[in-house]
């Protein structure tokens, strides 16, 4: 697995992540992305400095055992029953999106157990989410987490707005993903 994370931070938003990481550290997984993975109690450390001509690189630098050695972090597919594949996931996670949008249509407020799949199936999504997805899964999931919220509060006005939103965004992934 070779997976690599960009992006352009100020110093304090730098300070922050490695704060997160430091924090997750402790507890024994390390966050990547929208994944965690677990980090044993030993392991081989080394932080490095060069400085060229036109500037500097620092690197923090571990190594972990082979992942067969380490214990797995928790698969949301395990929490419940979610499908298996990435494919049967869409799927399923269109059907619920179909239905809430369905609820709103038809001037009903989604019910709480329809939001709780819709929730579930949404963060085993991104959990699948490649590197490239990670800004637009965050966001997607910035949509969602604020659809639930406005729907469990009554706020059928902001419900309309999240699922347009949410409706915006998976357009736009589509565009920009596939």
């Amino acid at each position: 697995m070779d997976k690599k994370i960009q992006w352009l931070h100020g110093r304090t938003q730098l300070a922050d992540c490695l704060q997160d990481m430091a924090e997750q550290l402790r507890k024994g997984g390390f966050p990547f992305g929208l994944q965690s993975i677990g980090v044993p109690e030993n392991l081989e450390a080394r932080l490095s400095l060069k400085v060229k001509k036109h500037g500097a690189s620092c690197k923090i630098e571990w190594r972990l055992p082979a992942l067969e050695d380490r214990e797995p972090t928790v698969d949301p597919r395990q929490e419940g029953l979610l499908p298996s594949n990435f494919k049967q996931l869409k799927k399923e996670l269109a059907r619920a999106f179909r239905a809430l949008k369905q609820a709103v249509s038809a001037g009903a407020m989604p019910e709480s157990a329809l939001l709780d799949e819709f929730e579930k199936l949404s963060r085993a999504f991104t959990v699948h989410a490649e590197p490239q997805w990670d800004r637009a899964a965050r966001e997607y999931l910035g949509h969602m987490e604020n659809l639930i919220r406005s729907a469990r509060d009554g706020h059928r006005e902001a419900v309309v707005h999240e699922i347009q939103d949410l409706q915006t965004r998976m357009v736009n992934c589509h565009r920009d993903y596939k």
